[in-house]
C-alpha cells in the first residue's frame, strides 16, 4: 500500500481532531521535539499541559518580544498547536532559522503543525 498525500493529510488531521478533543496521550509528541502552545487557549493549554518534554508557550513569547523564539538554535523538530496567527509568526522565525514545514492541519479555530 503507497502512502498518498491525502492519507497523509487525513492523518494528520485526524491527529490533531484526536488532540484536540481531550485525548492528548493518544497523540505520539516525540519527547525530544519542542512543543510550541498557547496557554490561554483551553484545546492548545491542555496539550502543554500533559507534554513532559520541551515547550515554548506563546502567552509568553508575546510579552517578551518572541525573544526565546528567536534565540533558538536551528535543527530538531518543533510540533504546535496554535492559533493562525501565532502560526504565521512562529513559521516565519522558524523558516529563518532553516526549518522547513513539515505537516499543517486545521482543527476549529486551531492548527495543527510540524516543522524541522
Amino acid at each position: 500500500m503507497s502512502i498518498t498525500r491525502r492519507a497523509m493529510l487525513q492523518g494528520t488531521l485526524g491527529a490533531a481532531a484526536t488532540l484536540a478533543t481531550g485525548a492528548s496521550s493518544a497523540l505520539a509528541v516525540p519527547a525530544r521535539a519542542l512543543l510550541v502552545y498557547d496557554s490561554r487557549l483551553p484545546q492548545s493549554g491542555a496539550l502543554g499541559s500533559v507534554y513532559a518534554g520541551r515547550v515554548l508557550d506563546l502567552a509568553y513569547e508575546q510579552v517578551n518580544l518572541w525573544r526565546n523564539l528567536r534565540n533558538l538554535r536551528p535543527g530538531g523538530r518543533v510540533i504546535g498547536l496554535t492559533s493562525w496567527s501565532d502560526y504565521v509568526q512562529v513559521r516565519s522565525l522558524l523558516e529563518e532559522r532553516r526549518s522547513r514545514l513539515r505537516a499543517e492541519a486545521r482543527f476549529g479555530r486551531l492548527f495543527y503543525w510540524e516543522m524541522a
